[in-house]
């Protein structure tokens, strides 16, 4: 009997078309191939298929949905509009599918073996070493080996495995993240503001020791907001190792430039002039794309960017 609660029908009923099923992935893995790739042929290669297979998916794809999705041009596959569209619809199904692959992949492998790890030489002692000594403590067969320097560590060239970058590295074949943002500001030390009181200008005391870079180019200039000083600053501690900067600060001796988050967790120092002076950076956690296939290398970047990301929301509510 009818149901009471729907309204009667006003003539025969016909069911709403059925739109096309797109539940085989292999095609819309080939498609995701093909608008990525730009041709059938580099399609193929990076799916480790056969150029024909790619282009009957395609076909099958666009045959299913009752249009072209690529215009043929000369030497290339230019996507349509709804190729766009379909594509953003569908990209995360890759993603997801390289996830579901590492998962199982890594499920018989064993956390062993050296992952090296690239840090500046600020980040590496005051950061990055207190966040690895528990991973080092739980899992007996790893080891790290920790690359310091101020320079970017090649990647692609596997100079290392992981880096914590300030700048987004350009390659295409890197995996990076970026993990938060902090700051580079000029710092004092609570016994030199008891000395000479803290400064509201560019006017510095005379007996001040501003801390420097040597044969380095000071960032200094770069950090200046607004009218930078008439005179310049007088570096009377001159250095390009930015560990004896920072000795000098927290000694009370000097005043010199600090990341935000290492200074605020550091005792006894206070940023001064932090309306003339102040940069904002961005953190960056890069990786060889070996980081897919690696359970070692993951389990370091798991431990970094989780740490990472505490680290710095904590010391952005400081």
């Amino acid at each position: 009997m009818p149901d009471p609660d729907l309204p009667p029908a006003s003539g025969p009923q016909r069911a709403a078309p059925a739109g096309p099923r797109l539940d085989d992935w292999n095609l819309l893995r080939s498609f995701i191939a093909v608008y990525e790739a730009g041709t059938l042929t580099e399609a193929a290669r990076r799916l480790g298929s056969t150029q024909p297979s790619v282009g009957r998916h395609l076909r099958e794809l666009e045959s299913a949905l009752g249009e072209a999705l690529f215009k043929r041009l000369p030497g290339r596959l230019e996507p349509t509009a709804r190729a766009h569209a379909l594509h953003r619809s569908v990209a995360g199904m890759k993603l997801a599918a390289r996830e579901a692959e590492r998962l199982f992949a890594e499920s018989h492998e064993q956390v062993a073996g050296t992952v090296r790890v690239a840090a500046s030489e600020v980040y590496a002692p005051h950061v990055v070493v207190s966040m690895l000594a528990p991973l080092l403590a739980a899992q007996p067969e790893l080891e790290i080996e920790l690359s310091v320097s101020n320079r970017a560590d090649n990647l692609l060239r596997r100079e290392a495995d992981i880096a914590v970058r300030f700048f987004r590295p350009e390659q295409d074949d890197l995996i990076a993240v970026h993990v938060g943002d902090t700051e580079l500001g000029l710092y004092a030390h609570e016994s030199y503001l008891a000395r000479h009181g803290e400064p509201a200008g560019w006017t510095l005391p005379a007996d001040t020791f501003v801390a420097g870079f040597d044969r380095e180019q000071s960032p200094l200039e770069r950090l200046i907001k607004g009218p930078a000083p008439v005179s310049p600053l007088r570096f009377r501690l001159r250095t390009d190792a930015i560990l004896a900067c920072h000795a000098a600060v927290e000694t009370g001796l000097a005043v010199a430039v600090y990341l935000a988050d290492v200074a605020s967790r550091r005792p006894g120092l206070k940023r001064i002039l932090a309306d003339r002076v102040g940069q904002r950076l961005p953190v960056w956690l890069c990786a060889h794309e070996e980081l897919r296939r690696s359970a070692s290398m993951r389990c370091v970047w798991d431990c970094l960017e989780q740490g990472l990301r505490a680290h710095l929301d904590g010391a952005a509510g400081r």
